[in-house]
């Protein structure tokens, strides 16, 4: 039996990039488009082939198993409860929430109503992330010290928001500009191959570009609670492309480093007296939509869940107030 899909907002620059993958699949069944942007929503229902629908209520009425939230942020959680009630399972864009007190009521919703929820960490079905993953955890490089990570590209200074996607820099849709939009993927990635959580967040968050009236760029120093101390560097500021640097991670041991650059992932071992370019791994699951469809089928839980997305949200939101309070900021938020 194929499984039902509708989307709720289409205002996201990956909505495209979903709408093409769910159509390339032949166990999913679109089961209508509804956007509170009449002309957006039919513009796209009409390129894609879907159906467009008038109220989010009236998609329910279709009983899909599974909704794609692609619309503004400031909307998810209106969306979500709607969803979560009618017991339906929800792929939500990144970031969940406006604001950290937006994204825990999100979880409230998903845990009250026992729906499965995931959003969008794709770098984390990334072979060569699973990899320097791997090679943290097997103690490869020794105890870790020092980690990087940059996730960056150059959409304030090429203005790549206008029209419909010019949401992304007001900040009252958006809740924050390159920073959270950006960070929040660097947030999870850091939790993800540390295998730890964030304690204690320095930040600072600056427009550069003046080109939005939002931030375009911020720089984080979070110190985990295994010691390990990490810089979170994103924003939309940065040209490095063809092919693109990001995300860039550098990671710094007691025996080694390892580094995730364009060209893969790669280590050196004191142990071993070399560089290595290790083979990653074989992954099946390459996207977090891939990812909620399976565990649907399978009645597992998502790979990224809510609490993931919380948390790199609150680090974000430090880094914030942080920056706006000039002090350190202790995890987790009150």
């Amino acid at each position: 039996m194929k499984l039902k899909i509708g989307f709720a907002g289409f205002a996201h620059v990956h909505a495209p990039g979903h709408a093409e993958y769910l159509r390339s699949r032949n166990d999913v069944d679109i089961v209508g488009i509804f956007d509170e942007n009449r002309d957006r929503g039919l513009y796209y229902a009409n390129k894609y082939g879907f159906e467009y629908v008038e109220s989010l209520e009236r998609l329910v009425r279709r009983e899909p198993d599974l909704v794609v939230i692609d619309s503004e942020t400031v909307k998810h959680l209106e969306y979500v409860k709607i969803l979560a009630e009618s017991g339906i399972h929800i792929f939500c864009e990144k970031p969940i929430g406006i604001n950290i007190q937006m994204a825990r009521e999100i979880k409230n919703y998903v845990e009250k109503h026992g729906i499965l929820f995931t959003t969008g960490f794709g770098h984390r079905f990334n072979p060569d992330i699973v990899k320097l993953r791997e090679i943290l955890q097997s103690n490869e490089i020794g105890e870790i010290y020092v980690a990087r990570v940059r996730i960056a590209h150059s959409g304030a200074i090429d203005k790549w928001f206008k029209d419909w996607s010019l949401w992304f820099a007001v900040k009252e849709l958006a809740g924050g500009g390159g920073l959270l939009d950006l960070g929040i993927h660097a947030a999870d990635l850091l939790r993800y191959i540390l295998n730890d959580e964030a304690v204690e967040v320095w930040g600072i968050d600056l427009n550069l570009t003046k080109t939005y009236d939002i931030d375009d760029f911020g720089i984080a120093v979070i110190t985990f609670s295994k010691q390990t101390v990490a810089v979170l560097e994103s924003g939309w500021v940065q040209v490095a492309e063809n092919p693109s640097l990001s995300p860039d991670i550098q990671v710094y041991g007691g025996k080694g480093t390892a580094l995730k650059t364009f060209m893969g992932t790669i280590y050196y071992s004191r142990d071993r007296n070399a560089w290595i370019k290790p083979n990653p791994p074989q992954i099946f699951i390459r996207h977090p939509l891939e990812d909620i469809i399976e565990a649907i089928k399978m009645g597992r839980k998502p790979t990224i869940t809510v609490d993931d997305a919380v948390k790199a949200q609150e680090i974000i939101e430090a880094t914030y107030i942080s920056s706006a309070e000039k002090k350190p900021i202790k995890l987790p938020l009150p």
